[in-house]
């Protein structure tokens, strides 16, 4: 198995070769039950490098079938695909369009086969140039051999990577972003549809600047609905009773018939100096979800807004948390008389004072590696 280079200080093939043929083996062989959490640990490590390895392979082998159909061999790569592997067809579809996008990623796919980096890093690469309009989309790939190297050398994660993605896309963009809100605001729309099963189903797009609202009004009437009795009908798995609620949180904001003690509100972190001049070098805009909206419009937001200023330490813990303001001259003295953050045992759920805090500290929920985002921990009532 040939690796290939991917910084200055990769190993050797045969080194790579035996270090993957060694992890395969040892994952194999391992007996979970005489091992200890970090034995297991180190299994699972392994099992990342070996599926990263496969990730590499499967998407060569999906490019030499393409080369195949290409050359007159009279083979459909999807059929084949999904013929052997027993995926769907459209699981193969997404495999063979993976494949054909890693011809604009070589040193991505380097990363891969070396298993340093994962599919996933491919597909976060595909995504921020499909993101660009054509004309800027070169500029990117350009990038890829330098974005590659400090992801592989960084051994950054998925989430990294696509941050630091969105950022030289905004770069590229030049404009921080409003022409592509222009294009997703022209791009919103909502389907609705009955299923064989006789139920109605609905799905939507909606560009960022909707969706913080939007997505801030559910997740406060899914809260709503958590608090109340569960109806018999309601599931007990914890996961598919929440996907439970929320569709009648949402049933509930289409009928007008929210409720619930409060009014539901939208958090965006964002640091001091970025909200008074504008984006700079260290910017911290983060608007939750996944979702990115230029400064421009979120200050057009904050104009109805209040403010509520959030102390954090070199490590990015809370220090201190003033309470809201009406407006940016008044946070200095809202953080002198901090709010308290410690209720010790006196509540069961987190505060809405606890969970500012903890959306100043987190993006998404604060178990490390867990990408769910803040609105699903607190639907859930759960402090991470």
């Amino acid at each position: 198995m040939a690796a290939v280079a991917v910084s200055d200080d990769v190993v050797s093939d045969d080194v790579v070769s035996d270090d993957v043929v060694s992890r395969f083996a040892g994952v194999l062989a391992a007996s979970l039950d005489a091992l200890g959490a970090d034995g297991v640990a180190e299994v699972l490590a392994s099992i990342t490098v070996c599926r990263r390895v496969l990730d590499g392979r499967e998407i060569a082998c999906n490019r030499a079938l393409d080369a195949l159909a290409d050359a007159g061999a009279g083979i459909d790569p999807d059929r084949v695909h999904a013929g052997v592997t027993g995926r769907s067809s459209a699981a193969a579809g997404r495999s063979m369009r993976r494949a054909r996008a890693a011809v604009a990623a070589p040193s991505v796919v380097a990363g891969i086969e070396a298993g340093v980096l994962g599919g996933e890093h491919l597909d976060a690469f595909t995504d921020a140039v499909a993101s660009l309009p054509d004309a800027l989309r070169d500029r990117l790939r350009a990038l890829e051999p330098e974005l590659a190297r400090l992801a592989i050398d960084g051994r950054w994660s998925v989430a990294r990577f696509r941050d630091r993605l969105r950022a030289e896309v905004r770069r590229i963009e030049g404009d921080d972003g409003r022409a592509r809100l222009a294009r997703q605001r022209r791009d919103t729309g909502v389907r609705t549809w009955t299923d064989r099963e006789g139920m109605w189903r609905i799905a939507g797009r909606f560009d960022p600047a909707s969706a913080i609202v939007l997505q801030q009004r559910l997740a406060h009437q899914l809260e709503v609905r958590f608090r109340q009795a569960r109806p018999p009908e309601c599931p007990t798995d914890p996961l598919a009773g929440q996907d439970w609620l929320r569709a009648h949180a949402l049933a509930d904001l289409m009928a007008g018939l929210a409720g619930g003690v409060g009014q539901p509100e939208f958090i965006v972190v964002i640091d001091h100096d970025t909200l008074l001049h504008g984006r700079h070098d260290r910017s911290r805009v983060d608007c939750g979800a996944g979702l990115e909206v230029p400064v421009e419009e979120l200050l057009a937001l904050a104009g109805r807004a209040r403010f509520i200023p959030v102390l954090l330490d070199a490590d990015g813990v809370v220090v201190a948390q003033g309470r809201p303001v009406r407006t940016v001259g008044e946070l200095l003295e809202s953080i002198e008389r901090p709010v308290v953050l410690d209720h010790g045992r006196a509540r069961r759920h987190a505060s809405r004072v606890q969970r500012r805090a903890l959306r100043a500290m987190y993006r998404s929920c604060g178990v490390p590696g867990w990408e769910v985002s803040d609105g699903l921990c607190k639907g859930s009532g759960s402090v991470p």
